[in-house]
């Protein structure tokens, strides 16, 4: 017989061996089954995160599916900023059902990427504030009637601007509506998307004296651009320029202090609004 074998034989087996084994292979069972319970459960969070991703990208194509724009969509947003740094583009408009298209064409052709925008949406009244740069072609008053057409839109005017590259276009809301923007590119288009909402409650903010639209308008404005100060249309026609949104009284006061101690002849009062009130005279 083997000697090797004869010495393994040989050696004697500790007391509790069997039991020590056993409790070892229940172990392993539990580990093995742990891995298998975490392998599962990463798979349902990943089945779970591409569910919510679908979630929250499926109303964006939902209704852009509905609408016979041929583009790749770049971004969905209500306030913000994008496009890229152009010049000599041309402005349209086109108005579907709750939304407007807002197309872009340079050189006779449409534009690839949109000219560089801000939107900012504001209170007192509810409103939509585009800026664009490198804009050099544009009928407003076609704009302007392909907007009005919505039911979402109660007015759209212009801002007094010195600069002939920039256009400013205000987009009034009416009461329960609100606007959520969707940036195109090939070819280039913002769409403002009309949808209905609740929102009330007041607004304070600084405004200046009315003002007629004009070149002092303007200047006012440029002067208080650090302020993000913007230009509105009141009740009787005539114009204001206005600083910041506050939600309480306080607030707006501790602003127009701020204000007037980097400048100490702003002329800007604290005025309160509702969501959706034109400013008085």
């Amino acid at each position: 017989m083997n000697k090797g074998k004869l010495s393994y034989d040989a050696i004697p087996i500790p007391e509790g061996l069997d039991a020590a084994i056993d409790a070892g292979l229940r172990r392993g069972g539990r580990r093995i089954r742990a891995r298998r319970l975490t392998r599962a459960l990463a798979a349902v969070a990943a089945a779970l995160a591409l569910t919510l991703a679908a979630a929250n990208i499926a109303p964006v194509y939902a209704y852009a599916a509905d609408i016979p724009v041929l583009g790749s969509i770049v971004r969905v947003f209500h306030f913000g900023s994008g496009g890229e740094v152009t010049d000599g583009v041309e402005l349209g408009a086109d108005a579907r059902a709750d939304s407007v298209e807002l197309s872009f064409n340079k050189a006779g052709s449409a534009a690839g990427s949109a000219p560089h925008y801000t939107v900012r949406q504001l209170a007192a009244p509810s409103r939509v504030v585009i800026t664009l740069s490198g804009v050099r072609g544009m009928d407003f008053e076609a704009l302007r009637g392909e907007l009005i057409s919505s039911p979402a839109v109660k007015d759209v005017y212009r801002s007094m601007i010195l600069d002939d590259s920039r256009v400013e276009i205000n987009v009034v809301l009416n009461e329960g509506w609100r606007c959520e923007v969707t940036e195109y590119a090939e070819p280039a288009s913002l769409l403002l998307d009309f949808s209905e909402t609740a929102a009330a409650g007041e607004v304070y903010y600084l405004r200046s004296e009315a003002m007629p639209w004009g070149e002092p308008l303007a200047l006012l404005c440029e002067e208080y651009h650090a302020e993000e100060a913007v230009q509105v249309m009141t009740a009787a026609g005539s114009y204001i320029v206005a600083i910041g949104q506050y939600a309480g009284e306080q607030e707006a006061e501790a602003a127009l202090a701020a204000l007037r101690e980097a400048h100490p002849d702003a002329p800007f009062t604290v005025a309160v609004g509702t969501v959706y009130e034109i400013p008085e005279e």
